[in-house]
């Protein structure tokens, strides 16, 4: 089996006993790409903060094509009852990929406090290659991915992710977004919403429709005026990271 790559490893940074913010990252990625914000409000509160590595993440194409999204929320869940035996609080945020998980824990436990969902991928700007991937997997296991100076920038700040798209995987991927777009109704945990206006791989109706369709949670939505998809690598993480603060600390004061 390949072994991890190190820029991949998951972290946890252990503090508070009260709060704890697990942050799960995106689809091909790993979390090194939501390690900044989590630094952040590590270094500003000391919560704990944990982002584990999902499973077929972080190693080969070839290994996530061997994985589908039940595993990668068998993942989360995990993580959720590790921190469960140490903290009173929990809160989840998910990046892309990771907000689907974020809500998808929401709805299904009532054991988080709070969720934050950062460029959710309801709808995305590859329609047509949503639409194909169920044929396509089974010509091409994988679909190289545009890699534009914002791509490699990222990847040089130290973003370790899959260059391809393991189209099996995506699939999985998609039948994770059918099954939270039906249950977000039920979401009842207090819910942040983040949505890049210049989101390269996210469509902006994304969090008009979870908003929409939260009827049970109080939702509060921020619009990123200067941010790609993978904001929490960008010019506004300070202001996601205080965000989400805000957001933790209304959420404690409420209880």
């Amino acid at each position: 089996m390949v072994s991890i790559f190190p820029q991949a490893e998951s972290f946890l940074l252990t503090g508070d006993e009260d709060t704890a913010c697990l942050f799960i990252h995106g689809f091909t990625a790993s979390p090194s790409e939501v390690y900044p914000v989590a630094r952040l409000i590590y270094e500003k509160t000391g919560y704990t903060v944990s982002g584990p590595l999902l499973p077929g993440h972080g190693r080969s194409p070839q290994d996530m094509n061997r994985t589908g999204w039940q595993d990668w929320f068998a993942r989360v869940e995990q993580e959720i009852k590790y921190l469960q035996r140490k903290h009173t609080r929990i809160f989840a945020a998910g990046l892309s990929m990771g907000g689907l998980l974020a809500l998808h824990a929401g709805i299904r436990t009532d054991a988080l406090q709070g969720v934050i969902a950062i460029n959710t991928p309801i709808f995305t700007n590859s329609p047509r290659l949503m639409a194909i991937a169920p044929l396509l997997k089974f010509l091409k296991p994988y679909f190289p991915k545009k890699m534009d100076q914002a791509a490699i920038e990222i990847e040089e700040q130290g973003r370790f992710a899959y260059r391809v798209m393991p189209v099996k995987a995506l699939v999985s991927m998609n039948r994770l977004r059918d099954i939270v777009m039906k249950d977000i109704p039920r979401l009842k945990a207090p819910l942040l919403l983040f949505q890049s206006q210049d989101d390269e791989s996210v469509d902006h109706r994304s969090a008009s429709y979870i908003k929409d369709k939260a009827v049970k949670a109080m939702v509060t939505f921020i619009e990123l005026t200067d941010s790609g998809h993978i904001a929490t690598m960008g010019q506004e993480k300070y202001f996601i990271a205080e965000e989400i603060l805000v957001f933790i600390n209304q959420t404690i004061d409420t209880d």
